[in-house]
């Protein structure tokens, strides 16, 4: 008598159900090239590989799909993250119930660019919302339950619900019983404008490691980890305007930080705003951001940074563009540091 194995009996009952009912599986993908050279000291001028991001979407059924997005990296170590991971269900057009890790919904460019250089105008994510491994203060992914609406009423309003993992927790456990909360709403008011409000609550619990709150490189004094127990809330806003030639961002978060067994509550401020105007395949950009923190914070260790950008990107094509930027950041620590940047960015 023939015995199969599990995954050969797997593999059947898939091809079977994909014959019943067809299943349509994209890949796609994005990766980049930087070269930078800074005045900081001890800095050298240097190539660098930037993200290789493979994105897969997939339908799985009538109402039912699947998303992926896993970035290799490569720093001392090479490393493989599962940056996205959703399954999806949608009762109808404007709703969308969804399991997994998600981009936290919390502002614009958060949910509108993703792992792919080549989808965001600059070459980097703004200071406030660079990821958690590159020094990022926010917590840019959440594993856990979302509850979505898009194009509502003739306002064409969305909102987001989501409960999921905290900060301080991982892609399959959290370490506290309180789960995150996110509420966001927001409006494409036409087709060029969009605003949006948000609130994120969480619990920070002792033993969670702090945020040296700086995207350079610092060794600042105090000690490793939370010692007591903080609630986070964060309220924020955005307003964005892409016309056909100009284009406008800004967005706003302040994250208030309360002990939870009684002290000082501490408020510290994220934000950034941009502005570009398109000439044919030419976009000249600035961008500010800020960050601004409380020296008396008990997860941020304090160091203000104000970065403005400077720079310009070219389209070759949707699927091709080279950005050139020059950087001045000061930091309470660190100084004023210059720099310049240049990325080749492509999708396939």
């Amino acid at each position: 008598m023939r015995r199969f194995s599990g995954p050969v009996v797997l593999l059947s009952l898939l091809l079977t159900a994909r014959g019943l009912s067809a299943q349509e599986t994209l890949i796609r993908g994005f990766t980049d090239v930087t070269a930078a050279a800074s005045d900081a000291s001890g800095a050298h001028s240097t190539f660098a590989l930037g993200q290789y991001d493979l994105f897969i979407t997939s339908a799985l059924a009538p109402k039912w799909s699947f998303l992926g997005e896993s970035v290799f990296e490569f720093d001392e170590d090479f490393v493989v993250d599962v940056e996205r991971l959703i399954i999806s269900y949608r009762p109808s057009s404007h709703v969308q119930i969804a399991v997994g890790k998600h981009h936290t919904p919390f502002g614009y460019w958060n949910n509108a660019y993703h792992h792919g250089a080549l989808m965001q105008p600059t070459i980097e994510r703004p200071d406030m919302f660079l990821f958690e491994d590159d020094g990022g203060i926010l917590p840019i992914h959440t594993t856990g339950l979302l509850i979505a609406g898009r194009d509502l009423t003739p306002l064409h309003l969305g909102f987001d619900m989501m409960v999921g993992n905290g900060i301080g927790s991982t892609a399959i456990s959290d370490n506290n019983a309180a789960k995150s909360v996110t509420l966001s709403l927001h409006s494409q008011v036409t087709h060029e404008v969009n605003v949006g409000v948000n609130y994120y609550d969480d619990r920070i619990e002792p033993g969670t490691p702090q945020i040296y709150g700086s995207p350079v490189d610092t060794v600042l004094p105090g000690g490793d980890t939370v010692a007591t127990a903080l609630r986070q809330q964060m309220f924020g806003a955005y307003a964005v305007y892409f016309g056909r030639a100009l284009e406008l961002m800004a967005e706003y978060q302040r994250i208030t930080h309360v002990p939870v067994s009684g002290g000082v509550t501490t408020t510290n401020d994220a934000f950034y705003v941009y502005g570009g105007y398109r000439v044919g395949k030419f976009v000249p950009y600035v961008r500010y951001d800020g960050l601004l923190f409380d020296a008396a914070d008990l997860y941020y260790l304090a160091d203000d940074s104000h970065l403005l950008i400077m720079g310009g990107r070219y389209d070759f094509a949707a699927t091709v563009q080279i950005k050139v930027e020059y950087h001045h950041r000061s930091t309470s620590v660190e100084g004023k540091v210059n720099a310049v940047q240049v990325q080749a960015a492509i999708g396939f």
